[in-house]
């Protein structure tokens, strides 16, 4: 057996300023066929294990260009258009195949394209005929259509949020296509449109954990192979955004078709109850005051990196200086020119300088203050599952009015508490820590703190749906429209 495997990825916030280049791409992953000689990370790991697992059958397996960029805004059409058809040419160049596995995001757009995956595998099955097997894997937070499906023969998307089973799920998609191409089954895939858009967490207390669970029970029994939930990304203003249940099954279209429609149905009538909750602003101000045994956790969800925002904004800051607040962490926060100013004149050095609110609009005021520089690292990391490793650029901790602030020059969220630990910060001692996250770090603090808000900051990930500009968003859909499948009542 001849495979080919690629990687194309990032997340579009089609809100953002910030527009997503080469540049982007090439500070993330970019491997011209080597991934294997990169470390772990969550965009290297499923290409890693499909050529892991292929050598390990003997397959000869080749591979393209491997690309993922931070999630911000829409990507550049041209290099959209350049790195297509590179794999499209890498694919070329490495002749006939039996089978293709692909990883990309799913929420992918660029000028002129509002779904990239979608125009990848079109064109790359129209290259390779009818006969080459296409799988791919996608993060739950991605869109789905039928362009996609019908041109590709299995798709295998994340089932946790947070995404902690991108390794588990390139496995499962790697057994289904070794089966494939061993003739022992047959895949056929039915997807239905949820008319649903938001954040459904798959560990918050609630029913997204017992539904997951069911997908899980239903796999591998009675012709069913594969189920998954495309959450969708609710910041993107595409006409394929929103919720989709995808089924896959062992030849029998029909079965695929009613069990989209089953699951999809379940996660409808569970959808107000699954979604994250958010407190506003003004009422995790008034919990931050309060002096507890723990930490307070506040996730600054508007600004996190994780949907496409800068992570640079300072509105937590100033309010913690405003209130009082001074015993306080904030991490991370990306501002490039200020790690270099700290990096010129090293630990120890106070000074006053220009903190965050630079990038775009959204990133609002700077904050302007006496800094003291407490620590110092280039080239930092965090440790993420297992042995992955995030990259974070060089990193500054200063401290300003009593609040340590964690600077990067690369934008991250925090997925361990190794993003704290390794630089220098002590996280039990402090009052309030405020996080640029949405909900990954969630289960990382059950223990450890007093009480997690998630709360609606200023910024471009605005979680008030009703306040967004859509314009080209599928309509009916909740919660924009009260009940578009009339399941409620």
């Amino acid at each position: 057996m001849r495979l080919f495997i690629a990687t194309l990825g990032t997340e579009t916030n089609t809100f953002a300023s910030i527009p997503t280049g080469l540049a982007d791409f090439t500070s993330q992953l970019w491997s011209e066929g080597c991934i294997e000689t990169l470390p772990p990370s969550p965009w290297t790991v499923p290409c890693q294990r499909w050529l892991t697992n292929g050598r390990a059958e003997g397959w000869d397996v080749v591979q393209g260009l491997h690309a993922f960029a931070a999630p911000a805004g829409t990507t550049i059409g041209a290099d959209y258009e350049f790195m297509r058809d590179r794999i499209l040419a890498d694919l070329k160049a490495a002749g006939k195949v039996d089978a293709i596995l692909l990883y990309m995001h799913g929420a992918m757009v660029a000028n002129g394209y509002d779904d990239c995956e979608g125009d990848l595998v079109v064109r790359i099955r129209r290259q390779v005929g009818p006969q080459v097997k296409i799988g791919i894997e996608l993060d739950l937070h991605g869109h789905i259509d039928e362009s996609l499906v019908g041109a590709s023969d299995i798709i295998v998307i994340y089932k946790t949020y947070p995404h902690i089973d991108h390794d588990e799920r390139a496995e499962d998609l790697f057994q289904l296509m070794k089966r494939t191409l061993a003739g022992e089954i047959e895949p056929k895939m039915g997807l239905f449109d949820c008319r649903a858009m938001g954040l459904f967490p798959t560990t918050m207390d609630g029913p997204m954990i017992a539904f997951t669970a069911a997908m899980f029970a239903c796999e591998g029994r009675d012709g069913v192979l594969s189920l998954s939930l495309n959450h969708g990304f609710p910041w993107a203003d595409v006409p394929l955004a929103g919720a989709k249940m995808l089924a896959v099954t062992d030849g029998d279209k029909a079965l695929a078709d009613r069990m989209a429609r089953e699951f999809g149905e379940r996660f409808y009538r569970i959808r107000k109850e699954a979604t994250l909750p958010f407190t506003s602003f003004e009422e995790a101000l008034a919990e931050a005051r309060i002096k507890g045994d723990k930490p307070l956790l506040i996730a600054d969800t508007a600004d996190q990196t994780g949907s496409g925002a800068p992570g640079d904004t300072t509105y937590v800051l100033r309010a913690f200086v405003d209130a009082g607040i001074r015993n306080a962490a904030i991490a991370p926060l990306w501002d490039p020119l200020a790690v270099a100013i700290c990096f010129q004149v090293g630990v120890g050095a106070k000074l006053r300088l220009r903190i965050g609110g630079k990038f775009e609009p959204y990133s609002g005021p700077p904050f302007d203050g006496v800094a003291e520089v407490l620590f110092l690292k280039r080239d930092a990391w965090q440790h993420h599952i297992g042995d992955e490793k995030i990259g974070i650029g060089d990193v500054a901790v200063i401290r300003v009015e009593g609040i340590e602030i964690l600077l990067t020059t690369q934008r991250t969220n925090l997925y361990s508490l190794s993003l704290f630990s390794l630089h220098g910060i002590s996280f039990d001692d402090k009052q309030v820590v405020s996080i640029k996250n949405l909900y990954k770090h969630k289960d990382l603090f059950i223990e450890n703190t007093r009480k997690q808000l998630f709360v609606a900051t200023p910024g471009t990930s605005n979680p008030d749906w009703a306040a967004l500009p859509f314009e080209r968003l599928p309509r009916p859909i909740w919660p924009l429209d009260a009940d578009p499948l009339g399941l409620d009542g």
